[in-house]
C-alpha cells in the first residue's frame, strides 16, 4: 500500500523545516561570528581571500609569472640595534613568496649588490637599472622592536612601515621603475600582552616574530585562505 503525502503533509513538513532554519540562524547570531564561519566553511570550503596588491592592480603575480625583487630597508637608528634586519626580512619574504610560486630574485644576488653599493641604495630606478625583473617590491620599516619599553623581562613585537611596489618598464632604452602599490604596514604582537622572557627567550620571541611578519607582508602579494594560520 503506497503512503501517499497530502498537501497537508506537505504544509507540515515545510512548516518544520523553516523553524529548524530560523533556529539555527538564531543560534548562530547568539553564539558570534564564529558559528557563521563554521557554517560557511562547512557548506562552501575555507573563502581565499585576494591579496591587496592583486585587489589594487589587477595584476597576478602567480598566474602571469613575473619575475619581482625583493628589498627591505630600514632607518640607521634600527640598524645600530638590529644590523641583521634588513637580510632577514629580505630572506624570510622571498621565501614566502617563492613558496608560493612567485618568480623570485634570489637573496644571494641582492644581498651581494647591496654589499657592493654600500648596503643602501637610494634611487628604485638604480635597481631596476641593474636587476632584469618586472617588479620591485620594497619592504620600508620605520620602526622595529621587540622589547617593551622599560620592561626588560617583558617582549612586545612592534613594526611600522610601508609595503611598495613598483613595475619596471623601459622607457627611451632606459629601465623606469613607476609605483603601482603602496600599503601602510603596522603590527603589534601580542596584541592582549606582552611575553615574560621566563616563557620565551628574546631570541626565539624574535625569531617568532620575524616570521610573524614576513607571513604578513607576503599576504599583500598571494592569495590565502581565510583560516590559513600567521
Amino acid at each position: 500500500m503506497r503512503n501517499i503525502m497530502t498537501n497537508d503533509h506537505k504544509n507540515w513538513f515545510h512548516q518544520r523545516y523553516c523553524a529548524v532554519v530560523l533556529l539555527l540562524l538564531v543560534s548562530f547570531s547568539v553564539s558570534g561570528c564564529s558559528l557563521y564561519v563554521m557554517a560557511g566553511k562547512m557548506f562552501f570550503g575555507d573563502p581565499l581571500i585576494t591579496c591587496e596588491f592583486t585587489k589594487q592592480t589587477k595584476i597576478d603575480l602567480i598566474e602571469d609569472q613575473k619575475k619581482v625583487l625583493v628589498v627591505c630597508s630600514t632607518p640607521e637608528s634600527i640598524r645600530s640595534d638590529y644590523p641583521s634586519l634588513n637580510y632577514d626580512l629580505l630572506e624570510q619574504v622571498t621565501y614566502r613568496l617563492r613558496r608560493e610560486n612567485i618568480k623570485v630574485m634570489d637573496t644571494g644576488e641582492v644581498a651581494t649588490w647591496l654589499d657592493d653599493n654600500g648596503g643602501v641604495w637610494n634611487d628604485v630606478d638604480e635597481l631596476a637599472e641593474n636587476f632584469d625583473v618586472d617588479y620591485i617590491i620594497h619592504v620600508d620599516i620605520d620602526e622595529f622592536d621587540y622589547r617593551e619599553p622599560n620592561s626588560p623581562n617583558l617582549l612586545r613585537g612592534k613594526a611600522f612601515g610601508h609595503i611598495s611596489a613598483y613595475e619596471v618598464n623601459t622607457v627611451d632604452e632606459i629601465k623606469r621603475a613607476l609605483e603601482i602599490f603602496d600599503v601602510e604596514y603596522t603590527s603589534e604582537f601580542p596584541s592582549h600582552m606582552p611575553v615574560s622572557i621566563e616563557q620565551e627567550s628574546a631570541t626565539v620571541f624574535r625569531k617568532k616574530y620575524l616570521d610573524r611578519i614576513a607571513d604578513q607582508i607576503g599576504r599583500f602579494f598571494y592569495n590565502y585562505h581565510a583560516g590559513d594560520p600567521i
